[in-house]
């Protein structure tokens, strides 16, 4: 997979991520939470997403589902069907 695909693919798993803990977290604790995964992602998180997506995947699909099925989860939480 190119650098480039890989990209696209870890930016849409942060942007993901922080649109779940925008509708999760207290507000409390929503600003704090998003400024520590700043520091996480500029610390060399996303340039090792990008070097195991690329390296790891090979995607050939326009649509692309990562299901949850942690223990605990609620049907609406999963898209998943049983």
């Amino acid at each position: 997979m190119s650098d480039e695909a890989a990209k696209k693919i870890v930016g849409l798993l942060l942007d993901s991520l922080q649109d779940s803990a925008r509708q999760a977290l207290p507000s409390f604790v929503l600003d704090s939470w998003l400024a520590a995964l700043a520091n996480v992602v500029e610390a060399g998180l996303y340039h090792s997403w990008i070097a195991i997506v690329s390296n790891s995947l090979e995607i050939e699909a326009d649509v692309v589902e990562i299901i949850d099925e942690r223990e605990g989860l609620t049907e609406a939480s999963s898209t998943k069907e049983h």
